[in-house]
């Protein structure tokens, strides 16, 4: 249970965090690795049948050069609340997953990187549907089915012409899906980027327990970064475009694709040398055949935040994502990530 200890000093150290830090940044940010606070959201969908999969998290085109490495904590908590049917299908989303990731990068010789991601993943009831609720509210965003529905509760349940195929109403943790992937530096001028990466998921994860899906998946795209805008205006953009290969595995295959296609679009206006705003678009197509929303509907997500560079080497990233294309992604994801590039 260590992963919930972790995930309660999170909450508390975001609730307790001094405003006086983040003017501080605003005001006075010093010296920098623009590059690195630039970087895209390495974020993906985490519905509980997507996460399962996969799908890469966007990343820049600017690969590391050779001996040097990239490490990075990832927390991402993503609340779900879906219920929907048709006339052979129901499905029901109502729960957190919170996933800790470990990202190494490593940059070599040949313009080559080579990359790991080990995943910790937890399922359990919705300890954020209070405050995602009063997050509703003071928007004014769609509130969906919260309020016909028990606050704190887990059921992540998909029923396919009367069968249940999955049913999880206990909390659950474990490693996921563990991937390695290599990239290609395909150019590297003065103002833009082009990468090609692929990758390797292993099904390490215990797909009946939603940790993973029980197939090896192979993924290959196109990343591209520009910094054109970025001597006059502080904008450097960033996107990819890709396919994702699915084998085999154990959940919900019957109803799979073999292929998705994944992307993503990034925009970071750096306000200072310590600070960025960024926001970005993640979208793939449909993961199922179904008439479901949650399961055969193209998926868009959009990404909002801001990097903090807390010193030459670390980089604090703090974003917030809604599900644009209602239902096929979840509710929303708090996500924070700590990141050393001095290795």
């Amino acid at each position: 249970m260590g992963i919930l200890r972790l995930q309660n000093r999170v909450y508390r150290a975001i609730r307790l965090a001094p405003s006086w830090v983040v003017i501080w940044f605003l005001i006075f940010g010093g010296d920098a690795i623009a590059s690195q606070l630039n970087q895209p959201y390495a974020s993906a969908n985490r519905s509980p049948f997507v996460q399962a999969y996969g799908l890469p998290a966007a990343q820049s085109a600017q690969l590391l050069i050779p001996k040097t490495s990239q490490l990075r904590v990832q927390l991402d908590a993503a609340n779900h609340s879906t219920i929907s049917s048709s006339a052979n299908e129901s499905i029901v989303l109502d729960g957190e997953t919170h996933r800790l990731n470990l990202h190494w990068r490593q940059g070599l010789g040949n313009n080559l990187e080579l990359g790991f991601d080990i995943p910790y993943l937890s399922h359990e009831s919705g300890r954020l549907d209070t405050f995602i609720d009063h997050w509703h509210q003071f928007f004014n965003l769609p509130d969906g089915i919260r309020s016909y529905v028990p606050k704190n509760q887990l059921q992540f349940s998909y029923i396919d012409n009367g069968t249940g195929l999955t049913d999880l109403q206990k909390s659950t943790d474990g490693i996921g899906d563990i991937s390695m992937s290599l990239a290609y530096q395909l150019s590297n001028a003065a103002t833009r980027q082009w990468a090609l990466r692929g990758g390797l998921k292993l099904p390490t994860g215990d797909a009946d327990s939603l940790l993973g899906s029980g197939s090896t998946d192979v993924f290959l795209g196109v990343n591209v970064s520009d910094q054109g805008l970025s001597e006059k205006y502080n904008i450097n953009l960033h996107a990819s475009f890709g396919a994702l290969w699915m084998s085999s595995g154990e959940l919900l295959n019957a109803t799979r694709e073999d292929w998705v296609a994944y992307g993503s679009s990034t925009i970071a206006w750096r306000f200072n040398q310590r600070v960025s705003f960024k926001a970005q678009i993640d979208f793939h197509s449909a993961f199922y055949n179904s008439a479901l929303t949650e399961l055969g509907d193209n998926s868009a997500q959009l990404v909002l935040g801001a990097a903090l560079g807390l010193d030459d080497d670390w980089v604090l990233d703090i974003s917030v994502s809604e599900d644009i294309v209602v239902d096929t992604a979840p509710d929303v994801v708090f996500q924070i990530g700590l990141t050393f590039n001095g290795l």
